[in-house]
């Protein structure tokens, strides 16, 4: 395995047969215990890790890993993630992720991937040119021009096993609304309302190496630590973060991948009653989006609501007025009925599967609840038909598949295409424009100046 630095700086519809698809055998990295012989606890059997950001959801993705071999860390902040080095004592310690793939890319199989979006494309690539297997942060990268470079890259390296922070991917409850979905009860679905109360992020540390490709800026404490995500230079607002975590369960079989038209709203700031202040820089503390499709195969035109900080759809007229809408949530609108779902996929009224609250009454199945109640009280939860993969192995899912060499439950190149939509919503927002989206040629064809946050430039020093 070349050691060089692989970072430069110098001054549609068949996707869903493919997912469903058994993966073809792909070459693992790790010897398995068999090949040796029972009883003999190959080297290889434990994956070697190492990390880049680890003081924020690193940390998560680490202890979900902990089995392993956690063999080198990286941030760039080590007071703020003193406490991660500190409980994996063995593991070598970085400030600079090109040094540690320098002395390092020998010396493990996988790599966790946990820094703010606008870093991701870097590092993806370079672990992908250093043939590594991949846990990577939603979103997938920053811009559209990213996900597409990073997903071809994939697409052309299978060998590499990959797997997206989408942590309710494949949970029972999320299946189980794709199931309900399935079924085709709900007959042509026209209108798609996601919310979440998701709040806005208002913000010994190298900063320019932070900063990355983006633009230039002072340090201040509003971006660093944990602030950044409202930021457009190194976020990709609420939209862009909480989008791939509901997308998961349905985007492949309502065919979501080209919306033709998109645009956003978000709140402005008033100081006081007389003057507005501009907010050019971030996302609003509540916000709408709005992706249009057209007729896709034998489905009719469609178009999916976006709605945070609090923000709500309509309230359907078949809900009884002593039940409020939940905190978050999704509604599927056909011309048969409505189903409400949790944001993440099933019960609305018990959300990730947990058990409902004192006091609440859980309405429907266990895949959401569909709406008008009485028209569909004979209704039952469909079979099981689709594979499974529960929260507490979302995190073994992949390090048992790097070992095996087989597909995980949500591979990177799939989490690509949900964060492609995902920030066509980004986009809007940050332009306050209506788009008219190009899929194929991977352009805004109406307001040419959008074109540039779809392919931002880097900052002078660093190119993908």
């Amino acid at each position: 395995m070349a050691s060089e630095n692989p970072i430069v700086k110098s001054d549609d519809s068949k996707t869903v047969s493919r997912r469903r698809a058994v993966a073809a055998a792909l070459a693992p990295m790790v010897v398995p215990r068999r090949v040796i012989g029972a009883g003999y606890q190959a080297p290889s059997d434990t994956l070697a890790i190492a990390a880049v950001g680890i003081g924020g959801m690193g940390r998560n993705y680490l202890e979900g890993c902990k089995a392993e071999k956690i063999v080198a860390l990286c941030d760039l902040d080590h007071n703020y993630a003193a406490k991660v080095f500190d409980t994996y004592p063995s593991a070598r310690r970085y400030h600079d992720y090109r040094e540690m793939f320098d002395k390092e890319a020998r010396n493990f199989d996988a790599l966790i991937i946990a820094t703010p979006d606008h870093t991701h494309a870097l590092l993806l690539m370079a672990a992908i040119q250093m043939k590594k297997h991949i846990y990577c942060a939603k979103p997938i990268a920053h811009s559209i021009g990213e996900v597409r470079k990073v997903r071809e890259a994939l697409l052309a390296n299978k060998e590499i096993v990959t797997k997206g922070s989408v942590q309710d991917s494949s949970t029972d409850y999320a299946r189980s609304s794709t199931e309900i979905l399935n079924t085709g009860v709900l007959g042509p679905i026209r209108e798609i309302h996601i919310w979440t109360f998701h709040p806005i992020y208002p913000a010994s540390l190298d900063w320019d190496l932070w900063i990355g490709p983006a633009p230039f800026r002072p340090y201040h404490k509003t971006y660093h630590p944990a602030n950044w995500r409202a930021w457009w230079d190194f976020g990709t607002a609420d939209v862009g973060d909480m989008s791939c975590h509901t997308l998961h369960f349905y985007f492949e079989e309502l065919q979501l991948a080209a919306p033709s038209v998109i645009y956003g709203f978000r709140s402005t700031r008033w100081d006081d009653i007389a003057k507005q202040t501009p907010t050019p820089e971030t996302e609003g503390s509540a916000n709408m989006v709005c992706w249009q499709y057209p007729a896709r195969g034998s489905m009719p035109p469609l178009k999916m609501y976006f709605y945070d900080g609090g923000m709500k759809p309509f309230r359907p007229a078949e809900l009884a007025s002593d039940i409020q809408l939940p905190n978050e949530g999704v509604l599927f609108v056909g011309d048969n009925g409505k189903l409400m779902t949790s944001y993440y996929g099933g019960n609305p009224f018990a959300p990730l599967g947990r058990p409902p609250r004192p006091g609440t009454v859980v309405r429907g199945l266990p895949g959401g609840w569909l709406l008008p109640e009485s028209k569909f009280n004979d209704f039952r939860q469909p079979p099981k038909t689709l594979p499974r993969c529960e929260r507490p192995d979302h995190y073994t899912d992949w390090t048992n598949a790097c070992k095996k060499g087989t597909q995980t439950a949500l591979p990177v190149e799939f989490a690509c295409q949900l964060t492609e939509t995902a920030l066509l919503g980004t986009l809007a927002l940050r332009t306050g424009k209506v788009l008219e989206w190009d899929t194929k040629a991977m352009r805004v064809t109406n307001e040419a100046d959008a074109n540039r946050f779809v392919t931002p430039e880097y900052r002078a020093g660093w190119k993908l």
